[in-house]
């Protein structure tokens, strides 16, 4: 391109243009015209009957083929760099606004999928029973995660060779392992449900369904009421989940474009050695929960092929949370696991022991920024790394806001405990392409639940192995109707 030549004027100027509208550009509405014929495709495969997992790899590969033809307008700025912005904010229209969507309903499914989860059954035996395995299983595999993100880190050599340039950071305030954990009991619960505290809200519907049992004797009335209410209100929620889980394979079409437009290629290449190392640990350790699923005598091939669209789901929408009541459906409906191990523990790894945002992602940064600084790494720094993370990814459970939130407070509280938090500034290259290596990410929190949940089911003894053998199987447990999907 011939630099004296004179820059293109745009189609449209003026603040409402620019601010308001974010449209000036003919190559955006060229791209916004491809993604609404991407959804009239994918409706078209809808309306011929082509299944939701087809859908939704196709609505994959099209986003994927969206925002990266995109970049071919690299070479022609200012064009290219308006046009990128522009259709990155008019696909976050369609992506963003089925994750707040799906996001909305989390709260509510949470908090009456486990009322009536503990309604239904025994009561605290055998809650606690779920909750105790549950969180082993998913602090267990978490600890796995950390040291698999250590040895990749230098296998890598993440780190090493980098010019270290010190620099200042807000740092998360360091707190002890108690407070950590009382901080988890919400002390109100109005807040919690505003917060995303969905641990707390775990906790205060699990009480409010065993306080129903309780007063079942003296009061049997009311409580049938409440019961009734309950079972009347999951089944107006699950009805709503499955209308907004039909608009998935849209949303995920709009949500990888909108990333690779919002990112662009070349910020991904000077970074690439760490997204490499970021999606090796995510496919090591879906190996590992398929190995742990194969150690408690299932298939892991089945268990793959039952957790494609979940999976699917978390890598596109970058929301463990957001992906959660595909989560408990497919669990449920599934591969057989009870309603009450779906919900306890999957809610529960929505936010706690999430494998990829606080299992080896802050234990990556942590050796990398370690190489940076110029310290040893020797048998007890790994040691101490390795708890640092464990117990930061209890710490991370309750934080409001993204994956993106999440996994950077997972990183301070490890920089933090391992004494390097006045150099998380050296981290910022990694969090400027954060929405690359969070879709790996999400992916590995939602198999890392979905196969702590699984486990847990199939100790307590209440797993259904006839629904996970099934290759076909829709039970409707969870009350998402699949096979309208």
């Amino acid at each position: 391109m011939n630099p004296s030549a004179p820059t293109p004027s745009p189609l449209f100027t003026g603040p409402f243009f620019e601010n308001f509208l974010v449209l000036t550009r003919w190559q955006t509405l060229v791209w916004v015209a491809l993604l609404l014929l991407a959804f009239w495709w994918l409706a078209r495969l809808k309306k011929a009957g082509k299944s939701f997992s087809l859908r939704m790899m196709a609505a994959l590969g099209l986003g994927l083929l969206l925002g990266l033809s995109l970049q071919g307008l690299e070479g022609m700025p200012p064009e290219a760099s308006a046009a990128l912005r522009e259709s990155a904010t008019w696909y976050g229209l369609f992506g963003r606004g089925f994750v707040a969507l799906i996001r909305m309903l989390v709260i509510p499914l949470v908090f009456v999928s486990i009322v009536k989860v503990v309604l239904d059954h025994s009561g605290e035996e055998y809650l606690s029973k779920v909750a105790v395995r549950g969180i082993f299983w998913l602090l267990a595999t978490t600890a796995i995660a950390a040291l698999v993100g250590i040895a990749l880190a230098n296998a890598f050599g993440l780190g090493q060779g980098t010019v270290y340039q010190a620099g200042k950071a807000a740092l998360r305030e360091q707190t002890t392992l108690v407070n950590i954990l009382v901080n988890q009991i919400p002390a109100n619960i109005v807040s919690a449900m505003n917060g995303n505290n969905v641990v707390g809200l775990v906790i205060f519907s699990a009480l409010l369904g065993v306080g129903a049992q309780r007063a079942a004797a003296r009061f049997p009335a009311p409580v049938a009421a409440f019961r009734g209410f309950i079972d009347g209100l999951h089944a107006v929620v699950m009805s709503v989940t499955t209308m907004v889980i039909r608009l998935l394979p849209y949303g995920v079409t709009a949500l990888m474009g909108g990333t690779l437009m919002s990112n662009g290629v070349p910020a991904i290449l000077d970074v690439s050695g760490f997204i490499v190392a970021i999606y090796v640990a995510s496919v090591a350790m879906v190996a590992v929960h398929l190995l742990l699923v194969a150690a408690n005598g299932l298939s892991p091939f089945t268990y793959l092929a039952k957790s494609r669209e979940t999976l699917v789901m978390g890598f596109s929408s970058r929301s463990s949370l957001g992906t959660l009541p595909l989560t408990i459906a497919t669990l449920t409906g599934r591969m057989g696991v009870s309603a009450g191990s779906a919900n306890l523990v999957g809610s529960l790894g929505a936010t706690m022991g999430m494998n990829g945002c606080a299992g080896f992602f802050p234990a990556m940064l942590v050796v990398m920024v370690g190489h940076m600084v110029g310290l040893e790494l020797n048998l007890q720094f790994y040691l101490m790394t390795l708890i640092v993370v464990i117990v930061g990814s209890i710490g991370v459970a309750g934080i409001p806001g993204t994956a993106t939130i999440a996994a950077t407070i997972a990183a301070t509280i490890a920089l933090s405990g391992m004494g390097l938090g006045e150099h998380f500034a050296l981290i910022g290259m990694v969090l400027a392409i954060d929405p690359i290596i969070d879709m790996a990410r999400t992916l590995t929190n939602v198999s890392g639940s979905m196969t702590a949940a699984l486990i847990t089911d199939k100790q307590v003894g209440s797993f259904d192995r006839q629904v996970y053998a099934d290759p076909g199987a829709q039970v409707n447990a969870s009350g998402l109707e699949l096979d309208a999907l």
